[in-house]
C-alpha cells in the first residue's frame, strides 16, 4: 500500500480496497458484514451504509490524528478479540434461534441490540473498525502529508476515501444484490426447518442458520486468535493475493493519476452519495 503515501485521494481509495484483504481486516470485517447483512435481506444497502458508519467511527478519528485511540486498540488487542469473539457467539446463537437479545438485561445503561437491527450492525461495524485499526498507520501517513500541505479538507477527504475504499466492494455487492432483487430468490428466501433436540422441536430459518453459523465460526476464530496471539497471521495464498492486489493498484494508480485528484474526489464522494440515495430511497416491500 505504498501508493497511499502520495496523500492522494485516489491512492487512499485504492489502498483502502487493498487493505480489505489484509489478514487483520478480511478475517473480521468481511464475515461480520456478511452475517449481519444476511439478517436484513430486504435493506442490504442501508445495512451496508450503517456498517460503513460503524467502521468510519473508528478509522476516521484515527486517521485524523487520534493516536491515543489507535494505541488503546493496540494495547488491548487480545481483550478486543475476546470480547468480540464472545459477542459473535451470542449473535450466532440468537441468529439461529431467530431471536434478538437485549443488553438491557445485562446493563441498565446499555441500549437494546437485536441481531438483525441497525444497532447491532453498527456495533459490528465499530468492532470491525477497531479490529482492523492495524491498517490505520498507513492511513495516518497519507493524512499527515495532506495536513502538512496545509489542506485539512483534503486530509478529511483522504481518510474518508480510504475508509470508503475499504468497504466499497461491500457496497458494490449490496448494489447488485438489490438491483437484481436477489432477496426474492429461493436461496435467500430459504425455508423453515424443524429440528428436534431432546424431545423439543425448534423451527429454524435456513438463512438465519447460515448467518448464525458464520457468526459462530467467526467467534471461535476470534477467540482462537486471541488466545494464540497470532493476530496478523495469514496463509501464504492470502499474502500472495495481497501482494498481487497491491501491485495492480499501483499500476492502476499510475494510469489514473493523470486525471486531477479533485476529479477523483468528486467521483468518490458522488459514489457514496449515490449509495446513500439508493439506501434511503428504496421503498419497503
Amino acid at each position: 500500500m505504498d501508493i497511499i503515501f502520495s496523500a492522494s485521494i485516489l491512492a487512499a481509495f485504492l489502498a483502502g480496497m487493498v487493505a480489505l484483504f489484509a489478514p487483520c481486516c478480511i478475517t473480521v470485517l468481511l464475515p461480520a458484514y456478511l452475517a449481519s447483512a444476511l439478517q436484513e435481506r430486504k435493506n442490504i444497502i442501508k445495512m451496508t451504509v450503517v456498517f460503513f458508519f460503524g467502521v468510519a467511527a473508528v478509522l476516521i478519528p484515527i486517521g485524523l490524528g487520534a493516536a491515543g485511540l489507535a494505541q488503546v486498540f493496540q494495547n488491548f488487542h487480545r481483550e478486543l478479540y475476546i470480547v468480540g469473539g464472545a459477542f459473535m457467539l451470542i449473535l450466532g446463537v440468537m441468529a439461529v434461534l431467530g431471536k434478538g437479545f437485549s443488553l438491557w438485561k445485562m446493563s441498565k445503561i446499555a441500549p437494546a441490540v437485536d441481531a438483525s437491527s441497525v444497532k447491532s450492525v453498527f456495533v459490528l461495524g465499530l468492532f470491525s473498525g477497531a479490529a482492523t485499526s492495524c491498517c490505520a498507520p498507513v492511513l495516518v501517513g497519507a493524512v499527515t502529508l495532506a495536513v502538512i500541505s496545509g489542506a485539512f479538507w483534503k486530509a478529511l477527504i483522504v481518510v474518508f476515501a480510504y475508509t470508503f475504499g475499504m468497504t466499497f466492494p461491500l457496497f458494490v455487492a449490496a448494489y447488485f444484490y438489490d438491483h437484481f432483487k436477489l432477496e426474492k430468490s429461493a436461496i435467500i428466501r430459504g425455508r423453515i426447518w424443524d429440528i428436534t433436540i431432546l424431545g423439543k422441536t425448534y423451527y429454524v430459518h435456513s438463512t438465519n442458520l447460515f448467518a448464525g453459523m458464520v457468526f459462530l465460526i467467526m467467534g471461535v476464530v476470534l477467540l482462537a486468535i486471541a488466545f494464540t496471539g497470532n493476530f496478523f497471521w495469514a496463509p501464504e495464498y492470502q499474502v500472495k493475493i495481497g501482494e498481487q492486489l497491491n501491485m495492480w493498484s499501483q499500476q492502476l494508480f499510475s494510469f489514473l493519476s493523470r486525471v486531477p485528484d479533485a476529479f477523483w474526489g468528486f467521483i468518490i464522494i458522488g459514489l457514496f452519495l449515490f449509495m446513500l440515495w439508493k439506501a434511503f430511497s428504496r421503498k419497503e416491500q
